[in-house]
């Protein structure tokens, strides 16, 4: 599955993904904040607030997205990701992070 993400997220936006790939890469989002955050995978639930309950900030958030450029071998154009998921709110949940990621890939790049 991982190399058929590879090879999809080397692809220009927009990235249809299968349920399936959907699912592999937020779980793999979801090591990724783990392991930025020295946390369990299990520690990082769907309804844990990332910025405001499990203590992550924007460094963290760098640190995240370079795991996952690792992991798929694509970058993230920061400059295209909505502040709150740059900066956080206390209110954004693991899922809420996890599908702006997805919504990112999912959306055409900026003219």
């Amino acid at each position: 599955m991982k190399q058929a993400l590879v090879a999809k997220l080397r692809q220009p936006r927009p990235v249809a993904f299968t349920p399936d790939e959907a699912a592999f890469l937020v779980e793999t989002l979801r090591q990724a904040v783990a392991t930025t955050l020295e946390l369990s995978a299990a520690g990082v639930s769907d309804d844990a607030r990332v910025f405001d309950a499990l203590g992550m900030d924007s460094v963290d958030v760098f640190d995240v997205l370079d795991q996952m450029g690792e992991t798929f071998e694509m970058q993230v154009a920061l400059e295209e990701l909505p502040e709150s998921f740059l900066r956080g709110g206390g209110e954004t949940t693991f899922r809420a992070f996890a599908e702006g990621l997805l919504d990112y890939f999912r959306t055409p790049p900026a003219e």
